[in-house]
Formats: structure tokens, C-alpha cells, sequence
């Protein structure tokens, strides 16, 4: 008893900072709602040139279908440029980049990277770029049609604009632990949103994040950065005061990890990540300079890290401990089936029963305007229950491997695919 209660009483702070983030974030949407509508009329006056790096380890399998999806852009094709960039592939990537290349000459370039990383191979495009914008796209993303103009239309609108972030979406998610990442990433779709208009956006994905050049003029290009370079390169935008923002209508879909292992090794490597990263830029934390992105949002992640993973334990504990005053009271007085029923008078009334439900429901709001935002309608009422129930196991996997790798300092190399996910269809 005095054990729950311990945990207990260190759940109330996180569950009343959860309760804030939350508040915070949904007011700072419906504050900006009409901007955030007015944003999805634009029309682009001018077009900038474009290149889009490409960079590929082993990308036989979807290269190509990438590669149509850029080629299908609907962009003037002298303004855009598209750079495949292998690096050291044992399969086929470089050959089918070749095959494009010549197929389409002036706008599809293939070159070779020796040195291992997508960080040299990003920063090989970027050395040969001589357009207005840059951006990049993993080879196993696809973009639509109107996406580039989308996202280029929020540079025209703005010029101090010096980053766009897009709408991502898993591509046609097959087995559970996709379908659970599906609504995910439609979280990630009102979040993105949200954190854009707080001036905060803690990440610029790989898939189609465009940029000014300029900005690699102003801080460099990518660097290695655990292994996480779109993490660190935001964190360097943002300690320059570069401003981010997100185009909910510029859709990308990608293919995510399609096993349980693939799921835990790349968010392992996220988690991670983000820890390196946010202890190398702790100069940012609680510095009134840099903003809402200092003062509340990077601290607040880096600290539900941590939390997130005791919140794991705490729900462990707890469904282990019912389980076992269960299996007691069998053992005591022997298994007595009965139809359950349900009296209001019965309904547990503490303050955390309150604060769970109210963040339940402003999780289900935060769905919601997630599924409106974005023009992509995918089976949600489907894949919710496997979010629901499969999230939650994973947890306490990747962020309790993460902390201790970071802080034990482990040796950081990593795989990135998971080649079961991988299709063109």
C-alpha cells in the first residue's frame, strides 16, 4: 500500500503537466483556427526552383516509386531538380537511379557517396544545389501531386518563412503494428500544426522537409547528430531563430516499419536521438530568447521522456498488482463467474479517475482535428484499438533502452530498414 501510493504521488505532476500540454496545444489551434483555414486557399505567384535530394541504402524497392512520385509533381519541371544520391548500396539502387536518370535528363541526376551516412550523402546534393529552395525525401516516402506547390506557396506568403514541414501519413498500413502507427502519425498531423503556430516545431522529417538555402548558408549543413541529423539540424535552426512552420495539406506518405522489432529499433533510435540531441543543445532550455521552442516545449519533451517511462511502470505495477488481488481472492474463495454490471453509484471517483478522462478526451479532440486537418481519411475508428492497446506495451521498451543508452553512453550504430515493411504497392 504505502508503494502505490508513492507512485501515486509522483503520477499527479505528470498527469497535471500532461493535462497543460495538452490545454496548451488545443488552445493555441483554435486561437489560429481561422489563419490555419486561410492558409489552404493560397496560390503560388512565383515559382522558385527546387532541388530534392534523394539519398538511398539499399532502396531497390521502392526507388522507383519515389522517384514517380516526384516526377509527378505538379511543378514547372525547369525549376525542379532531383538528386539520387547512393550510398553504398548492395543492390540494385544505383542501377535504377542510373535508368532514371537517363530517362530523364536535365531534372534527374544520380551520384555516388562513399562515405557512410545519410548526412554525407544529403550534404553531397546539397553541395552541388544551386536552386532557391532544398529539400529531401527518403527513398521509401512518396509525395502527391499537389504537395511542392502546397508547401512553396507558405515561402511566398512569407519570406521569413525559412523552413516548411509537411503531412505525413504511413503508406497503406497493412499489418497491426502499422495500422497502430497510422493513427500515430494523425496525432503527429494536429501536433505539427499546433506546434507551428507556437513558433516551437521540434523536428523537421526527412520526408520532404523543404528549406531556404540560405539557411545552410547561415548554420551549416547536416551533420551526423546521433544518427537523428533532421532532429539536430531543427535544434540549430531554431537556436538561430530561423522560423519552421507546417503545411497540414502537403501530404507524404511513408512506409513504416511492418514487425514489432522494426517498430522498437526505429523509435529506439528516435528516443535516443532526441535525448543526444537535446543534452548537446541544453543551452536552449528555459531560454526566454528562443521562445515557446525554449522556455516550454523542448524541456517538456525531454522531461516526458522520462515521465513517459515511469507513467509504463506505474501502469505495470498497478495491472500487476489487481491481477495478483485477483488471483488471490480465486485461490481464497474459487473462480465465481457472473455477468458484469455497471452502477454509477460504483464509479470510481478519485481526482486521478478525473484527470485521466479528461485527457482521454482531449485525445480523442486531438485525433479528430488531426483526421479534419489533413485531406488523407484513413480507417481510424479501425486502427484506433490497436493504438490504444499495442502503444502503451512498446513504451516502456524504447524509452527505457533509450535512456540507459544514452546515459551509460552504448556504442550508437544502427540499421535503419526494416525490409518486411518494404513495397511499392
Amino acid at each position: 500500500m504505502i508503494v502505490e501510493h508513492i507512485l501515486q504521488g509522483f503520477m499527479y505532476p505528470f498527469l497535471f503537466l500532461s493535462m497543460y500540454f495538452q490545454l496548451l496545444l488545443l488552445t493555441s489551434f483554435f486561437e489560429n483556427k481561422k489563419k490555419i483555414k486561410d492558409e489552404e486557399g493560397r496560390e503560388v505567384s512565383i515559382f522558385p526552383s527546387v532541388t530534392v535530394a534523394v539519398p538511398c541504402w539499399n532502396e531497390e524497392k521502392t526507388l522507383g516509386s519515389t522517384l514517380d512520385s516526384l516526377l509527378a509533381l505538379d511543378y514547372p519541371k525547369d525549376k525542379l531538380k532531383i538528386y539520387v544520391v547512393d550510398n553504398n548500396s548492395s543492390d540494385r539502387t544505383y542501377a535504377i537511379g542510373e535508368v532514371y536518370a537517363y530517362n530523364n535528363p536535365g531534372i534527374v541526376e544520380v551520384y555516388r557517396e562513399s562515405k557512410q551516412g545519410k548526412h554525407n550523402a544529403v550534404n553531397l546534393a546539397l553541395s552541388l544545389t544551386r536552386t532557391d529552395l532544398f529539400g529531401c525525401l527518403d527513398a521509401d516516402s512518396f509525395v502527391m501531386p499537389q504537395t511542392l506547390k502546397t508547401i512553396v506557396s507558405y515561402f511566398d506568403a512569407d519570406e521569413k518563412v525559412m523552413a516548411v514541414t509537411p503531412c505525413l501519413h504511413i503508406r497503406n498500413p497493412r499489418t497491426f503494428v502499422q495500422r497502430m502507427q497510422a493513427v500515430e502519425y494523425l496525432m503527429g498531423v494536429f501536433l505539427r500544426k499546433a506546434f507551428g503556430e507556437l513558433d516551437a516545431i521540434q523536428v523537421t522529417p526527412g520526408p520532404f522537409s523543404i528549406f531556404r538555402r540560405e539557411v545552410f548558408e547561415k548554420i551549416g549543413k547536416y551533420r551526423k547528430a546521433h544518427n537523428t541529423e533532421d532532429f539536430e539540424i531543427t535544434l540549430r535552426m531554431h537556436k538561430a531563430q530561423l522560423k519552421i512552420v507546417n503545411s497540414h495539406k502537403a501530404l507524404v506518405y511513408t512506409i513504416g516499419p511492418a514487425t514489432g522489432r522494426g517498430f522498437v529499433y526505429q523509435r529506439l533510435r528516435w528516443a535516443r536521438g532526441f535525448l543526444e540531441n537535446a543534452l548537446d543543445y541544453k543551452d536552449l532550455f528555459f531560454k526566454k530568447k528562443y521562445g515557446n521552442f525554449g522556455m516550454f516545449t523542448l524541456p517538456m519533451a525531454f522531461m516526458f521522456v522520462f515521465y513517459g517511462l515511469y507513467a509504463s511502470v506505474f501502469a505495470v505495477y498497478t495491472l500487476s498488482s489487481n491481477l495478483f488481488d485477483i488471483a488471490k481472492r480465486w485461490l481464497t474463495v474459487g473462480i465465481h463467474p457472473h455477468i458484469p454490471t455497471f452502477d454509477l453509484f460504483y464509479f470510481n471517483t478519485t481526482v486521478m479517475s478525473f484527470i485521466v478522462m479528461v485527457m482521454l478526451t482531449m485525445l480523442v479532440l486531438v485525433f479528430y482535428i488531426g483526421n479534419q486537418l489533413s485531406d488523407d481519411k484513413q480507417d481510424f475508428y479501425r486502427n484506433f484499438p490497436m493504438f490504444f492497446f499495442l502503444y502503451p506495451l512498446f513504451i516502456p521498451i524504447f524509452l527505457g533502452r533509450a535512456v540507459f543508452d544514452t546515459f551509460t553512453k552504448r556504442k550508437n550504430n544502427w540499421v535503419l530498414q526494416d525490409t518486411k515493411s518494404l513495397s511499392t504497392t
